[in-house]
C-alpha cells in the first residue's frame, strides 16, 4: 500500500473507516488481527473486553508498538471471522473494536453481531 493511501484512510473519520473496513474485508476476504504467543491483543474499556481488528495487514503493523510491540498481524479468513470469531466472541461477552490506530482514537467499537450482520449485508452486492 502507497504512503498516501495509507495517510487518507487514516485521516477518515471513524465512522468512514468503519464501512472501509466492511468494504475490504469483503472484498479480499480477510481480516487482520495482531497475534503473540500469549494470544491475541485486547484492549479494555468500561464494557470489558474488546478486540482489534483491521481491514488491511499495513494498519495492523501500525499497532505493534507499545503494549503491542511484541505482536505481529495475523490473517484471519473472512469465512472464519464471520462463523467462528464473532459468535464467539458474542458468547464471550467481548465486543470487537473496527481499525483501532493508536494516534487517532479506539476505532468503532461495536456488537460482533452488529459487525457480522454489516458484512453479511456488504456480501449482498458480491451475489
Amino acid at each position: 500500500m502507497n504512503k498516501k493511501k495509507l495517510e487518507n484512510v487514516i485521516a477518515l473519520p471513524v465512522q468512514e473507516r468503519y464501512a472501509y473496513f466492511v468494504r475490504k474485508v469483503t472484498d479480499f476476504e480477510e481480516v487482520w488481527a495482531l497475534s503473540h504467543e500469549a494470544g491475541f491483543a485486547t484492549l479494555s474499556d468500561d464494557k470489558g473486553i474488546v478486540v482489534p481488528f483491521w481491514p488491511e495487514e499495513e494498519f495492523a503493523l501500525l499497532c505493534c508498538s507499545d503494549q503491542w510491540e511484541k505482536y505481529t498481524p495475523k490473517l484471519i479468513s473472512l469465512d472464519d471471522f464471520m462463523h467462528k470469531w464473532l459468535p464467539g466472541m458474542e458468547k464471550d461477552g467481548r465486543k470487537v473494536n473496527v481499525f483501532y490506530l493508536p494516534d487517532t482514537g479506539p476505532g468503532n467499537i461495536i456488537g460482533p453481531l452488529d459487525l457480522l450482520k454489516d458484512l453479511k449485508e456488504e456480501l449482498q452486492n458480491y451475489l
